[in-house]
């Protein structure tokens, strides 16, 4: 069966056209049986065909033929790389495209030729296979372009959640940072409208006079009050109330007790290590708590001086992500040191229940009313205790 070609396969893997070439024998379904013959001559090719007669050809450029057989001229040229190339003949030019089934000529489709198991067609023939094969070809490529088109919107959907829930996530510290920073530079420009006098009384205090005046402020400005030396027990605090109700007199308009509070903060930033200025925040932090839970002024003054003294509290649980003042990059950072002693929310008095973090007198009775408490976690239930201040509570060392 090898004599006509059957099961040789074409470079597409298919049947290739069932006939015999011999040298001097041409057997095919369209061609017939015929005799054939051929020499060459001074670049002329001469051939005789039992079937076709005398033919006589030449190639004068590449990809060019022109030829005389039984005296019709004959001109053929296909021109072009891949699969469409450009037809020359006598006739005019036409333009063709080879597939898998075969060759569809665009310009002059009756010239189409195709070819199926072997068998090759042309003509109209030619063109309703051609015209079938494009319309499966089209399908086929309209699903690749759907299921493309679905694989890189299921691409873009995630890459859009994925966008959303990092800003999300990022969003809220982002705009606290911000928020910090514009505040920051607005307490920066207020320290500049001080009066000279009051940035020297500031620079000529003692590093304890400096101290005093960080427990002043919280305890006593941090409620909207004045200055007292009868609202804290701490060293140097009698130097200390002059020179605070001096800069009160004097200060500008707006945040002033902020600004002097970062300015404090920064010179004992220049004069003191890192853990004693943590140490001194949070011992001014515990005696304003010592007066019930901390007002909003005293939450912004701790940031305030941790920002300016380039501190950082973490909290002493670093799984969970409980209140922190966060610097701005760069800065150092001083933990928060756990309590020397437990309270026991069963048996702690009153008195000892409002020493622990923003737990005042209200929140305290609420506690004592909840009792047998089983659980920390059971704090929840009083107003004004979430998440993070639970997290304090939890810190500052409690038991049940």
């Amino acid at each position: 069966m090898s004599f006509f070609n059957i099961g040789k396969k074409d470079a597409d893997g298919r049947q290739v056209r069932i006939e015999h070439r011999g040298r001097y024998l041409r057997a095919s379904r369209t061609g017939e049986v015929s005799l054939r013959a051929q020499t060459k001559a001074a670049g002329v090719n001469f051939t005789g065909n039992t079937a076709q007669g005398i033919r006589v050809s030449a190639t004068p450029v590449k990809d060019t033929q022109i030829a005389l057989q039984n005296g019709r001229f004959i001109l053929r040229g296909r021109y072009g790389r891949g699969p469409t190339k450009l037809n020359l003949s006598k006739t005019g030019v036409t333009v063709s495209t080879r597939n898998r089934l075969g060759t569809f000529n665009w310009i002059k489709p009756n010239r189409s030729s195709a070819k199926i198991a072997g068998v090759q067609v042309r003509g109209r023939n030619a063109v309703v296979l051609q015209s079938i094969y494009f319309a499966f070809s089209a399908i086929g490529l309209l699903s690749q372009m759907v299921v493309s088109a679905l694989r890189l919107l299921v691409q873009v959907v995630a890459s859009l959640a994925r966008g959303t829930a990092w800003l999300i996530k990022a969003t809220p510290p982002a705009m606290q940072t911000l928020r910090r920073r514009l505040r920051n530079w607005r307490l920066e420009r207020l320290q500049r409208q001080f009066d000279v006098e009051v940035l020297d009384t500031l620079g000529r205090m003692t590093d304890a006079e400096l101290r005093a005046a960080t427990h002043l402020a919280f305890a006593c400005w941090g409620r909207g009050e004045p200055a007292s030396s009868e609202m804290i027990d701490a060293e140097e605090v009698e130097r200390a109330v002059p020179m605070l109700s001096y800069i009160e007199r004097n200060a500008p308009e707006g945040d002033w007790h902020l600004a002097v509070l970062g300015r404090v903060a920064e010179i004992l930033s220049r004069r003191l290590a890192v853990s004693d200025m943590g140490e001194l925040l949070l011992i001014a932090d515990e005696a304003a708590l010592a007066q019930g839970p901390r007002t909003v002024l005293q939450e912004r003054m701790l940031e305030v001086f941790a920002d300016f003294a380039g501190l950082e509290l973490e909290p002493v649980d670093q799984s969970e992500q409980a209140t922190k003042t966060t610097p701005p990059p760069g800065k150092r950072s001083a933990s928060r040191p756990a309590s020397s002693h437990s309270i026991n929310l069963n048996t702690a008095s009153l008195e000892d229940l409002q020493s622990l973090p923003h737990i005042g007198p209200e929140r305290a009775e609420d506690l004592v009313g909840m009792r047998p408490i089983e659980r920390i976690e059971q704090l929840r239930a009083i107003d004004g205790i979430g998440p993070a201040r639970l997290e304090q509570i939890k810190a500052h060392g409690v038991t049940v």
